[in-house]
C-alpha cells in the first residue's frame, strides 16, 4: 500500500474552492450531492486516501446550550451519517463568551450516553471534555454549533461558538464552528422569533455533514481531518434553499457584525443593551465574510488562532522604536 503512487489531490483550499462551480440554480441539497460526486470522480482517490472504515469520533458542542435547536439539528444529521458522537456543551445560554474559562469550581451533569451538560462556558466544555470525559478517547474533530446567529467579522473574536473550536485547536483537536444567520427584523415576530433561522438549521446541518465528508475523502490516510492548528468558521445564511448561492472561501473582516447599543432605562445606573448591525465596513479587504454572507453565500473562513501580527508590522514597529530595541 505504501508503494502505491498517489494521484495529485487538490489542497484543502482547492477542494473548498471547487464548490464554487456548482450550479447556482440548483437546490442546496442537489448542489452538495453534485459537488461530492464530482470530487470523487475527478480526484480518483486511492484506497489509502479514502476515509477509514471506522467512523470519525466527533465532539459536538455549542454556546446556546445543550438543548438548543441548532445543536439538535447537527446531532441528528451527524447520527444519520453514522458518525460517532460525544456531546459536551454548556447547560445554559453562553453566547458572546469567546474563550472564557472558569478558574474555580466547575460542575457538570450527565445528560445521557456520551452526553454531558457543563455548568460553564463553551471553552470550559471543550477543556473538560478533552481532559476528563474523553481523556482516553480523543475525538478526531470538534464541531461547534449550529449557532443561533451569524459569527462574522470582528464578532468572530466574541463568539462562544468559535471560542469552543479555538479551545479545542489549542488542545490539539481541529474543529469547525458553524453558525446560522439571524435577521434582526424578525426579533419581534410572534409566536416564534427568528423563524428564518429556525427553518435553516436543517440545511446548515446537512451542509456540515457534506463538508466533513469532503474533508474525510480528501485527507491523506494518516493525516488528521484538518491540520491540528486550524479551524473553519462556517456561516450559513437564513435563506430559502433556492436563494443560497453556494459556498465561498472568505477573509474575515476586521469590522462588522453585531454591535451593542447602550440605552438608558428608567432605573438609575442601568443600561439596556440592544443589538444592531455594524454600519462601518472594511474597505481595505475585498470578498470578506460579511460581504459574501450578505450576498447569500455560505462563507468558510480558515482560522489559525494566531494573534501575532505579520513580519512587516514587526519590522515597521522596530524601525520606529529602533533606540528601544537596539539598546
Amino acid at each position: 500500500m505504501n508503494n502505491m503512487k498517489s494521484p495529485k489531490i487538490p489542497t484543502l483550499y482547492l477542494l473548498l474552492s471547487g464548490l464554487l462551480f456548482v450550479a447556482m440554480t440548483a437546490s442546496v441539497s442537489q448542489a452538495y450531492a453534485q459537488a461530492v460526486s464530482q470530487l470523487s470522480s475527478e480526484t480518483q482517490l486511492s484506497p489509502s486516501e479514502r476515509p477509514l472504515q471506522h467512523p470519525l469520533h466527533i465532539l459536538l458542542t455549542n454556546d446556546d446550550g445543550i438543548n438548543a435547536p441548532g445543536i439538535e439539528a447537527v446531532e441528528k444529521a451527524l447520527r444519520a451519517a453514522n458518525y460517532r458522537l460525544s456531546i459536551v456543551a454548556p447547560k445554559t445560554q453562553q453566547s458572546a463568551t469567546s474563550m472564557k474559562v472558569t478558574t474555580k469550581k466547575l460542575t457538570y451533569e450527565e445528560a445521557g450516553d456520551q452526553r454531558w451538560a457543563v455548568i460553564g462556558s463553551p471553552a470550559d466544555s471543550i477543556a473538560v471534555a478533552l481532559e476528563v470525559f474523553l481523556k482516553n478517547d480523543t475525538p478526531d474533530l470538534i464541531i461547534s454549533g449550529a449557532n443561533f446567529g451569524q459569527n462574522l467579522g470582528s464578532n468572530t473574536n466574541l463568539s462562544g461558538t468559535v471560542g469552543a473550536a479555538l479551545m479545542g485547536m489549542q488542545m490539539g483537536v481541529p474543529g469547525i464552528a458553524i453558525s446560522v444567520g439571524m435577521h434582526m427584523k424578525e426579533a419581534k415576530i410572534k409566536p416564534q422569533r427568528f423563524p428564518s433561522t429556525l427553518a435553516s438549521f436543517d440545511g446548515a446541518a446537512a451542509f456540515t455533514v457534506s463538508l466533513v465528508r469532503m474533508l474525510e475523502k480528501s485527507r491523506n490516510h494518516t493525516a488528521p481531518i484538518l491540520p491540528t492548528n486550524m479551524i473553519l468558521n462556517v456561516n450559513y445564511p437564513a435563506l430559502d434553499d433556492k436563494e443560497i448561492k453556494g459556498p465561498r472561501l472568505a477573509a474575515v473582516a476586521r469590522r462588522g457584525g453585531f454591535v451593542a447599543a447602550y440605552v438608558p432605562t428608567d432605573i438609575p445606573n442601568e443600561l439596556k443593551i440592544v443589538l444592531k448591525h455594524e454600519k462601518r465596513t472594511d474597505a481595505e479587504l475585498a470578498n470578506t465574510d460579511i460581504d459574501l454572507f450578505n450576498q447569500g453565500y455560505i462563507t468558510i473562513s480558515v482560522l489559525e488562532g494566531h494573534l501575532g501580527a505579520s513580519r512587516t508590522a514587526d519590522y515597521a514597529l522596530k524601525n520606529r522604536l529602533y533606540d528601544l530595541f537596539e539598546k
